[in-house]
């Protein structure tokens, strides 16, 4: 099997796994909602955002370094006993100040919520390595039915705990999904594969570290655009906004984390066994294909946002409703970077990387802070989008600056199914106002809404992006074989 076609069934099953497993998900996180006020749900967010930075801090992508150099067992043996590690430390670090970090993102009853929350990581970054190897090996159907189980599990036990537990509920699942996960990964990479530990190798530590740098530096820009936002938002607008910012953010997130990011988690290994000859038109088909996938799927969750909230959540969340539209907008520019990252990943040119996420962590915090401070929450909003669209327009800019990528085809696939999207976003807010006096239930306008969506964006890819799907048909064929003869 070639790599693309590997590369390809991966996607296929992260997608299929992942979009049930988020189904679930979201299930599961509008029935919390009902036993979890959005000032609990704060907290409980900002705990995990400081368990988060603490990652970051000590995340040296040892996990990348194994794959890009096919390092051999005792390196990777290494690598876990370096992970982990530094996780233990930063954790201890994080428990033993959780009281004044709680008192510096206003937010004092966090620290409750920081024990379990680091335990659940560390049991994460148990199993990171056997993860990365299956990944490696391109075993991606492996690794996607395991995280979907982590995320089924999540769901049920956090649903059974909820209306006992509170916001304790979020943090016993996580260690439920984490140990779940961590046996399952184990299980399936024999443990001389990366626990054969053989003594320490410094040259070779060194190596791992000297390349892992930049990326902890790009790590921390990442979550510094995805987490410390919210902080921005407790601070200036307290803990229950923050709660409905947090949530709506994790809904916009969707199609990225459960669409795009399990695309994204393919594109590196896959780019890395490439000839480099091939690399840049993979680049662009896969920025094209992501685009036609995710794009519909950000900007419709964007155009029914008001109406969802209203059928799903009582009033202590009204306030999602804005904030949901702009950010569910906003984030479709966070996956178009992507494949033009995992580009220069596979180049080993991570330090470009790093200076794209250091411009766009700068832009999208500066955004929020401002534009929350001049307009109020939903123009908070807005200063996400700037970051992503700084960040896509740098790091593209800089790969087809040091590699042959052509960044205006680049451009023009990811284009045209936003340009497909304008109609149907503007169909759908033209429903809402004409259903509006009929008093209509919400799940029934809500239905409505999403199939008029999607009739529109289907028309207008054949008449702002037909070249992608054509593509996107090309790669449904090529999976089934070829066609019989006549």
């Amino acid at each position: 099997m070639s790599i693309e076609k590997a590369a390809a069934r991966g996607v296929v099953w992260n997608l299929v796994t992942g979009l049930g497993a988020r189904v679930v998900s979201l299930v599961g996180t509008l029935v919390l909602t009902r036993f979890i006020a959005p000032a609990e749900y704060g907290e409980v967010s900002a705990a995990l955002i400081c368990i988060q930075t603490a990652n970051v801090l000590t995340f040296f992508a040892f996990g990348q370094y194994l794959i890009a150099f096919r390092s051999k067992p005792s390196v990777v043996s290494q690598a876990a006993v370096l992970h982990f590690g530094l996780g233990v430390l930063a954790m201890a670090v994080v428990y033993s100040l959780r009281g004044q970090l709680g008192e510096f993102v206003e937010a004092p009853q966090m620290g409750r919520y920081i024990g379990g929350l680091a335990i659940a990581h560390l049991l994460d970054r148990a199993r990171s390595m056997p993860e990365r190897l299956l990944v490696r090996e391109l075993r991606f159907r492996d690794v996607a039915i395991i995280n979907s189980i982590g995320e089924v599990t999540f769901t049920a036990v956090a649903l059974s705990a909820a209306s006992r537990y509170g916001g304790y509920a979020i943090v016993i699942a996580g260690l439920v999904r984490s140990t779940t996960t961590f046996l399952l990964f184990v299980r399936k990479v024999p443990r001389s594969e990366w626990l054969s530990f053989a003594g320490a190798d410094w040259r070779e530590a060194r190596k791992m570290l000297a390349y892992g740098t930049p990326i902890l530096f790009v790590a921390l820009c990442e979550r510094a655009s995805s987490s410390w936002d919210n902080v921005l938002m407790l601070r200036m607008f307290g803990p229950s906004l923050m709660g409905c910012y947090a949530l709506s953010y994790s809904l916009a997130e969707t199609p990225v984390i459960y669409v795009a990011e399990r695309m994204g988690d393919v594109l590196m290994p896959a780019f890395s066994k490439m000839d480099p000859k091939d690399r840049p038109g993979a680049v662009v088909r896969a920025a094209a294909l992501m685009s036609l996938v995710v794009a519909p799927l950000g900007v419709g969750l964007g155009s029914i946002a008001p109406t969802l909230v209203h059928a799903f959540f009582d009033k202590r969340w009204a306030e999602m409703a804005g904030i949901l539209t702009v950010l569910s907008c906003m984030t479709i520019f966070q996956p178009a970077s992507w494949p033009a990252g995992a580009y220069l990943e596979a180049e080993r040119k991570p330090r470009l990387v790093l200076i794209a996420s250091v411009a766009r962590a700068i832009a999208l915090l500066s955004g929020v802070a401002v534009l929350g401070k001049l307009g109020g929450p939903v123009w908070a909003c807005v200063g996400v989008g700037i970051g992503f669209t700084v960040y896509t327009v740098s790091i593209v800019g800089l790969a087809a600056l040091v590699t042959p990528l052509p960044v205006g085809r680049y451009f023009i696939s990811v284009m045209c199914p936003l340009l497909a999207c304008a109609p149907m976003f503007l169909s759908v807010l033209a429903l809402r106002q004409f259903l509006a006096p009929m008093h209509i239930p919400a799940g029934v306008q809500l239905a409505l809404e999403i199939v008029l969506g999607g009739v529109v964006y289907v028309l207008g890819l054949f008449v702002f992006a037909r070249p992608n799907v054509h593509e996107l048909i090309g790669l449904v064929r090529d999976r089934r074989g070829p066609a019989p003869s006549a």
